[in-house]
């Protein structure tokens, strides 16, 4: 029924109401289940790879603070754990709290929706919320502990990686403000600026203020 609906109805009204649907969808399962559900990071996925939040936004990175109030890497990782892991580790996070990481170890565990466990096969439904929950822990006590040392050397390649991001932002940063100063010292030589010349002196006296604000709030001035 709904498929015959969208198909009557002009191509960009029938995207609209996709995106409205899927939408209302994310947000619809976000409020029954308190956490991200298999529907709504499926929903997730959607709207990013069908590219439906063009309609709302230009960029991923703007639409998801403004229409899904989650940041953009946030989403992403929603995203990363439905590829990876497909509905079982949202059904399953919904009963008990699990990293990807020990979801990764106890998966085997995990089949057609219900969790194995000596013998016993139990349904990942709210209903067995408490021994879900006990049969996790319980699994997840038995998988090998990590050494101090190799904890202490993830941390050491979370904080590489995340010094090497910063890095390629500044840089990226860097040739954008070269750029800019560039535009602006072209624009300003120019003998036809004429009024123009107190909106580019504004618009420098703003962006020297804010830079100014943030190095402030920032330690950096």
């Amino acid at each position: 029924m709904y498929e015959e609906s969208l198909s009557e109805l002009p191509a960009e009204t029938a995207a609209l109401l996709e995106l409205g649907v899927a939408l209302g969808q994310n947000y619809a399962f976000g409020l029954m289940a308190g956490r991200c559900s298999a529907a709504q990071a499926e929903g997730l996925r959607r709207l990013r790879e069908e590219k439906l939040y063009k309609r709302c936004a230009e960029k991923w990175d703007d639409f998801c603070p403004r229409y899904l109030k989650i940041s953009r890497s946030e989403a992403d990782r929603t995203i990363k754990l439905w590829e990876e892991f497909g509905s079982a580790y949202f059904e399953l996070s919904q009963l008990t709290r699990v990293s990807p990481e020990t979801f990764r170890a106890i998966a085997p565990a995990i089949q057609d929706g219900a969790l194995h466990y000596h013998g016993e096969t139990i349904e990942l439904n709210p209903e067995n919320t408490r021994r879900v929950a006990a049969v996790v822990a319980e699994l997840r006590n038995a998988l090998p502990k990590r050494s101090a040392e190799s904890r202490s050397l993830e941390r050491e390649i979370r904080g590489l990686c995340h010094e090497a991001d910063v890095t390629v932002r500044i840089e990226r940063l860097h040739e954008c403000c070269t750029a800019v100063v560039a535009e602006f010292e072209k624009i300003s030589r120019d003998e036809g600026l004429g009024l123009a010349r107190t909106l580019v002196h504004s618009t420098l006296a703003n962006l020297r203020r804010e830079l100014g604000r943030i190095a402030a709030e920032n330690g950096l001035a």
